[in-house]
Parts: structure tokens; sequence; C-alpha cells
């Protein structure tokens, strides 16, 4: 019976090794052409990865790019046979900050003289439709299915709280944070909200929840007294919504289809943006060359990592040494340096921020443009740029710390295994998950925390211009939206990667319409070089690589926290919006 399972799982792995080869083969192989007259097709029903994919992500669910999407678009709208764009989308998977870019591009593409046609089954079937509505207001033609929903329903907060669970299994939460709206650690050591956790998050909702009523209103040509009543009455109808001048048609994926094919006129086909790029190119692939540097997921030591199971990281060693490649590379004349990271380890973002610096020190100017989070430790690296540029729904500020770890020397008795030490010294084992704090241990915690939520302030008051009364007001851990910091000068400019792309370009003395070269650090892997890291195990297992691991994501990042409390911290407190 073993030698049977044997041979069938070394069937199943040749199987999948062989389906990758030929798979892999096709897409070095395909080469797609154009037709005369191009509808771009774009499937905006899935998350859009913000950077450092793989070219064999598609094979193991990884997500799309945003850089493709807004490639597409900017060659696009330039491009005399592209006549429009057919996108399909869904529920709220993308981002609220990347939903402000995409919108942002879809203006861009439509200012050319382009159409722009959204379809949708639904608009949040099942779920929160209101990121996904407001990206489908910035189309000049919106559709949806018979028996479909918009499901603009308003923005809502979800906090989670572990606090009793963890007593009932006797694990110790010890962990200390830098000031009252510095919330991560509450997840663990409070049961609901605080007063000050509930305030920072109402001025959240409050602020988001403005700019999606004022996206659709404006997309949709409607007064925001209109959208805001028909977010009290949501999730709607399709009739509703039409009745309502949300939406334009009711009608089928086919018929969506056939409308945008008839306007853009004759010998005009459907061409997926994978094909279109790879014939037309991108936008930015000539001229001088900015450098684009992506940090993204946490801030944490050691090398960038994308695991099969688990959320994705982003390694100082990686990010120093792209950041370091740049400096050293003469063709150089830019960073444009993307974040979208929560935060993280300090000393790792004290690493990159410090790469920056010196980059900057060598004539390389740095343009920071953050995704739908630059918070805590990704707000700490922003600061070395030159400018700081944000979208309006850009989760940023947390200037703030927390430290301290879980003790699971209770839970470790309820199961029968008592722990005991010998300790060398009074602070030895002071890690250690099976004993709290010492009082010598948790003085030693709070000198360390102290210090680093000080020198916290010290750089955001030194880069930001800020005096010291501004920076404590704009920090004590709380987090803003990207409209709220600009306010306070935490950030620059609001804007996408387009715009923080045309400040690098004044930075490097080029004209704001210049042609240049947006080339990754570091450089993308080859399809060939993906598929031989694939088979010799450096992305892991082969059969767990291409398991479900995409659908639990989600649930093991959320749970993330749980496996490493111990030293300085600067990270975002876990929100859900919806």
């Amino acid at each position: 019976m073993l030698r049977f399972f044997t041979r069938l799982f070394a069937t199943i792995g040749l199987l999948v090794v062989a389906a990758l080869v030929g798979g892999a083969f096709l897409v070095i192989r395909h080469q797609p052409s154009l037709p005369r007259g191009v509808v771009l097709d774009l499937d905006l029903t899935h998350s859009l990865g913000e950077g450092g994919e793989d070219r064999l992500g598609g094979l193991l669910g990884h997500d799309a790019s945003l850089r493709d999407v807004l490639d597409a678009l900017e060659r696009g709208r330039k491009d005399p046979r592209v006549k429009g764009v057919l996108a399909r989308l869904g529920g709220d998977q993308i981002g609220f900050a990347q939903t402000q870019e995409l919108r942002a591009a879809i203006d861009r593409f439509r200012a050319s003289g382009r159409f722009a046609v959204a379809y949708a089954e639904s608009y949040g079937d099942g779920g929160s439709g209101n990121r996904a509505f407001l990206l489908a207001s910035a189309f000049d033609d919106v559709w949806l299915q018979p028996l479909g929903m918009v499901g603009l329903t308003g923005l809502s907060a979800e906090v989670p709280f572990a606090r009793g669970a963890l007593d009932l299994l006797g694990v110790q939460p010890q962990l200390m944070h830098r000031e009252e709206y510095k919330s991560f650690s509450e997840t663990f050591t409070q049961t609901s909200m605080t007063p000050a956790n509930r305030e920072m998050l109402q001025g959240l909702v409050g602020d988001l929840t403005n700019q999606l009523v004022d996206g659709v209103a404006k997309g949709r040509r409607l007064p925001p007294a209109g959208v805001r009543a028909a977010m009290e009455r949501a999730p709607l109808l399709d009739r509703e919504a039409l009745d309502l001048k949300l939406i334009d048609h009711i009608g089928y994926a086919d018929e969506a289809r056939d409308a945008a094919l008839q306007r853009a006129g004759q010998g005009v086909e459907l061409v997926d943006l994978a094909d279109y790029l790879t014939v037309a190119g991108g936008p930015h692939d000539s001229g001088p060359v900015v450098a684009l540097i992506h940090v993204v997921g946490t801030i944490t030591g050691g090398k960038s990592e994308r695991p099969t199971f688990g959320e994705i990281n982003a390694g100082s060693d990686t990010v120093v040494r792209a950041i370091e490649d740049a400096a050293d590379d003469p063709d150089v004349r830019a960073i444009l340096f993307r974040i979208d990271s929560g935060g993280g380890s300090v000393s790792a973002s004290e690493a990159i921020r410090r790469a920056l610096l010196k980059a900057r020190q060598r004539g390389k100017p740095v343009i920071a443009s953050m995704g739908d989070a630059a918070a805590s430790g990704g707000y700490w690296i922003a600061l070395a740029a030159d400018r700081i540029v944000a979208s309006p729904a850009s989760l940023t500020g947390s200037i703030g710390v927390v430290a301290g770890k879980m003790s699971f020397g209770g839970l470790s008795e309820k199961l029968g295994v008592r722990w005991d030490r010998v300790p060398a010294a009074r602070n030895a084992g002071m890690w250690s998950t099976m004993h709290p704090f010492s009082p010598s241990e948790e003085e030693r915690m709070t000198a360390i925390i102290d210090a680093t939520y000080a020198s916290f302030l010290e750089r955001v008051a030194e880069a930001r211009r800020l005096t010291p009364d501004q920076t404590r007001a704009a920090a004590k851990g709380r987090v803003w939206t990207g409209a709220q910091a600009r306010e306070l000068g935490l950030i620059d400019d609001l804007g996408g990667q387009e715009e923080a792309l045309t400040l690098a370009r004044a930075a490097a003395g080029l004209e704001a319409d210049a042609e240049v070269t947006l080339a990754p650090y570091p450089p993308p892997k080859s399809v060939a070089d993906e598929l031989l890291d694939l088979l010799s195990g450096g992305k892991g297992e082969l059969i767990g690589a291409l398991s479900a691991a995409a659908p639990l994501r989600p649930l093991l990042s959320a749970l993330s926290p749980l496996r490493d409390q111990t030293g300085v911290r600067a990270s975002m407190p876990p929100v859900g919006l919806r």
C-alpha cells in the first residue's frame, strides 16, 4: 500500500512538472499580434499585486500587477489602434488607494477620446461592493447583469480582539505601545475598542466615506446627497440602481461586450492586457532611467519572500541591495520608491531608510509613492524621500511603536508541561515565551520603547520640518488617510504612481512629460529562471505551491501577529475596512 501511494504521488508530481514546463514553453513561444483595432480587455475581479510578482504568478495563483494595468491604460491612450476598454469588475478585492489610482488612469484614458465600459455580474454580490462601484463610476458606460446588485453600502471598520481566547488558553500578552492611538497591541490585550481607537477609526471611516461619496457623485454626475441617500438603501437591486442613475444598462456579459465592439467600429477585437503589452510595449520603456523599487508587505530583516502560506514580506537585505544597485547605476536618474506596507521591524525599517539617504547623497533623487498603506515602519522609510506622494485613501502615519511578547507558560502548564530556568544574568532569557517579563526585564523594555519612539518623533520632525508640538499632534500612533496626512504635513502631494513619476522627472532635471524607462530593481526574473527556481525548491514544495494556498493566505495573514511579538516593531493595527 505504501509503495502504491508513493508511486501515485510521484506520478502526480511528474504530471504537475510536465504541465508547468509545457505552460512555460507556451508562454515563451506565444507571440501574439494585434489587430488593426483594439478594445483592451481588463479583468479587475481579483486583487492587484503592487510589485515583486514572478512571471509564473498566474500558474501559482498569485495576483496580477497594478503596474501592468496602469501601463496598459497609459500606453493605450496614445495608441491609435486602441479604441476603448472593457473591464470586468466584481467585489472589493482591489484596495481603496489602488482604486483611486485606477480611476485616475481611466480618467486620462477617457480624456484622450477613448471610451471605457465597465461590467459586473454584481458589484459586491454577497459582500461589500463599495470600492468596486467606486471604480466602475469612473467609466462612461456601466453595465450590471440582471438580478445583480450594487453593494454601495458604505464603509465599516472591523477590528479583532483576541484577549478572551488568550485568557482561556492561558496565554499572557505583555505588549507595550506608544501612545494612546497605537492600537496594534489591543488585538491581544483588550476585549473591545478603547475610546482612542474608536475615535481614530471613526475619523478614518468618515474621511474615506466622504471620498467614496464624492468619487461616485463626480463619476456618475450625481449630487453627493443623492449618493448618500442611495447608500442608505443599498444593497440596491438592478432596477433600483438603474432608476437612481448609478448604472446605465442592465444586461449580460456578452451584451456588454457586443456593445463595446460595436461602439469601437469594424475590424476591432478584444485584446487581453498581457497580450497587448507584449506587442505594444509599456509606456515607460525608452529614455532616461528611473528606478522602480517596491516595498510590499511586512518589513523584516533578511531577504524578501512570498511564501506559499502566509503573507509577503519586504526583507531589508533585498530592499537595501536594490537601493544600492540603483544608486551605483550611472544610468539611473531618480528612484521611484513604491510602498505598500503597514510596517514591521524597526531595525529593518531603519536600514532601508539609511540606504535611501545614502542614495540621495550620491545624487539620486527619491520620490516615495504610497499604495493602500504606508504606515508605521512603512512611513518610517518614506521619511528618507525628497517628496512623499499618497493617494487620498492611503493609510499612513501611525507614528508609534509597540514591543513585547506573548507568554505561553500558562498554556504549557495546562498541557502538563512546566518550564524552569537557570539564568546567567538578571535579564537572561528575557525573550523566552515560557515566562513573563520580570520587573527588571519590564524596566528594560520600557526604556527601549521610549527611546525608539523618541527617535521616530525626531526623524519625523527633521524630515517633515515640523515643530515638536506639530509632530506630537500628528503622531501618538494614530493612523491617517492620505488626505488627512497632507493637511498635517506628513506628506507632500496627493496622487498615484504617475504623479510620483512626474515629480521624479522634475527632480532628475527632465521635462514633466519626458519619455523615461521605468526599470524595476531588482530586475524581474525570466520565465525560465522562475521555472528553474520552482523545480529546484526555491519556491518551496511544488505540490504545496500549487495547492489551495491562495484562499488560505488572508486567514494566515490575519493570524501572523501571533507568531512573533518579540522585539520592537512599528506596525499598523489590523483594520478591516469593508
